[in-house]
């Protein structure tokens, strides 16, 4: 928790009293408290762009972001997998998930995750591929639309940390 208050939208400091913010120009539907940033009471308030700045401020932030992207591998991956790739699926969920959390910054962990979450599905299907499989070129359709999203979507969430 934090014992100084600080802006809910740019994170800055301001006084205990401040209705608005010096920094960003932001009015405060309610007086800046020194712990109204912490998960709690982000969640409670349900603010989006408070939880970025909280992630972005911890030191445990990269693995969350690696956690989260680790989940989203899980989940979404089979979906533009090749058949017969389980076992590489699974390994390649943790891998995902574990490079991403190494980074330096939250930031660099969402690049890095999302640049993963683009990579593995070709990697998946060139690994069929080359294990005897018929794959025609349509089949990369899916891999590529989740490429897309996967590294428009890290885009986005890069633009909200650093804003």
């Amino acid at each position: 928790m934090r014992s100084d208050p600080r802006c809910p939208h740019c994170n800055e400091k301001v006084s205990a009293t401040a209705s608005w913010c010096m920094h960003c120009g932001a009015d405060f539907a309610e007086p800046v408290d020194a712990n109204g940033n912490d998960l709690a009471a982000v969640l409670e308030r349900s603010d989006s762009d408070d939880l970025m700045v909280l992630v972005g401020d911890s030191e445990y932030g990269q693995r969350a972001v690696g956690i989260v992207v680790g989940a989203i591998a899980l989940f979404t991956l089979p979906i533009v997998s090749p058949p017969g790739t389980t076992l590489l699926y699974l390994v390649a969920v943790v891998g995902v998930g574990y490079l991403t959390a190494q980074r330096e910054t939250v930031a660099d962990a969402v690049d890095r995750g999302a640049q993963l979450l683009a990579l593995v599905p070709f990697l998946l299907w060139l690994f069929a591929a080359f294990s005897g499989r018929a794959v025609g070129i349509g089949v990369l359709v899916g891999p590529v639309v989740y490429a897309a999203l996967a590294l428009f979507v890290a885009r986005r969430v890069r633009e909200r940390l650093e804003a």
